[in-house]
């Protein structure tokens, strides 16, 4: 049997096999465990730049919500006092409004008051007119020329008189 076993294919490929497989685990073993500590080294490193991003992402995270809230806070700021602005400019014209319309009815007050001298004068001088005129016809049916004339000038002397 022993003879048999020596002859036998299977044992020999099983035997070059084992030699095979020895042989490149004491050769290669060196190789394989280069290549999987260069790439475990590699795996490391992108860990390692994964986590550096991370802190950077979050530290820009942080400084943009701050610069969201800063600007947040100045959009308030600015909104408060478009409005405080807006408010003066109603306050100044409404006030400006009522001066204007306080010196418009001053300027009303005044024309109307001119307007009643004008009108009084108007009616003193229509009044003056009408009594010369009456006064003259008058005179000139019952009075003599003279006493007319005399009476005449009298009479326009004290409307003189009574106008100024």
């Amino acid at each position: 049997m022993e003879q048999y076993l020596l002859n036998d294919p299977t044992l020999w490929v099983l035997l070059s096999f084992v030699a095979f497989m020895v042989l490149a685990f004491v050769l290669g073993r060196r190789s394989v465990l280069g290549m999987m500590d260069a790439k475990i080294a590699k795996i490391g490193e992108q860990i390692s730049t994964a986590e550096t991003l991370k802190v950077e992402a979050q530290a820009l995270l942080s400084q943009y919500q701050s610069n969201l809230s800063n600007a947040s806070k100045e959009a308030e700021s600015i909104i408060a006092k478009a409005k405080a602005q807006a408010e003066d400019f109603r306050k100044q014209a409404e006030t400006d409004f009522e001066d204007t319309m306080s010196r418009r009815e001053e300027m009303l007050k005044s024309r109307i008051e001119q307007m009643e001298r004008s009108a009084v004068d108007d009616i003193r001088r229509y009044a003056a007119e009408l009594a010369v005129s009456a006064t003259s016809e008058i005179i000139t049916q019952k009075l003599s020329a003279t006493d007319a004339t005399r009476l005449a000038n009298q009479s326009i002397e004290q409307i003189s008189e009574k106008l100024n």
